[in-house]
């Protein structure tokens, strides 16, 4: 018993840890800095010819000309895979490009859409999935995360802000904040983080953010990803 009490003590400081770090990278000279989320014209044309010839339906209704479209795709996710991922300035519609198809990432209508993913091989068949930040709401505003699997090419919701709550949230994949002569044998948390976002020049797709605190994190229950709140 004192063992695994122990153990849960060393888990929760280590999310702490992990908590703090971020938000101290954040902060420079007293001062809290939003940090830009990637934003770029890289590929633009790819998506533009593919969605010419197999885009019909999906994408109609939505202004995804050159100058309004644009590659939100995630750091992390250019290191581990080749998917890409889009989104238009105006309505932020977001849509990912990935074994030389379209398919919708997220919900987007009346949010900012899509925000950001992590990627995460959570069922373990060597195909590496998405967890997907992303707000939407007409009126009434509701931030997600999702699980967007890579081998059905289908978004599931895992965990639906309140409504009455107006937040958005982030995902990061966080080591324990310490050394280690071993880093491959660190834990890993998929933690959640409520933030501030704003765009830059009204372009929607162009957004920062600002750590306000961690809510908590997604966890594999079963086989499946569940949100597992903050104690």
């Amino acid at each position: 018993m004192k063992r695994i009490l122990s153990a849960t003590i060393l888990l929760l400081l280590l999310a702490s840890l992990c908590s703090c770090q971020l938000i101290s990278d954040l902060v420079k000279n007293g001062k809290k800095e939003y940090k830009p989320l990637p934003c770029t014209k890289d590929g633009i044309d790819e998506f533009l010819s593919i969605a010419d010839l197999k885009g019909e339906g999906l994408l109609e209704g939505y202004d995804l000309s050159e100058g309004n479209l644009y590659n939100v795709t995630p750091t992390e996710v250019k290191a581990e895979t080749d998917y890409k991922i889009f989104k238009a300035s105006d309505s932020c519609a977001s849509f990912i490009l990935v074994d030389g198809e379209i398919y919708p990432i997220c919900k987007f209508f009346g949010g900012y859409g899509f925000v950001n993913a992590i990627p995460w091989d959570y069922d373990g068949n060597g195909v590496i999935d998405l967890l997907v930040a992303s707000s939407s709401g007409s009126g009434i505003h509701c931030s997600e995360i999702s699980l967007f699997n890579a081998t059905t090419k289908e978004f599931s919701v895992v965990y639906v802000s309140s409504p009455d709550e107006r937040v958005d949230l982030i995902i990061r994949a966080e080591s324990p904040a310490f050394s280690s002569k071993d880093p491959g044998s660190l834990p890993i948390y998929y933690n959640i983080y409520s933030v501030n976002i704003k765009a830059t020049d009204a372009n929607l797709a162009e957004l920062s953010y600002l750590v306000t605190e961690r809510i908590g994190r997604i966890e594999l229950t079963d086989g499946e990803p569940v949100f597992m709140p903050t104690e």
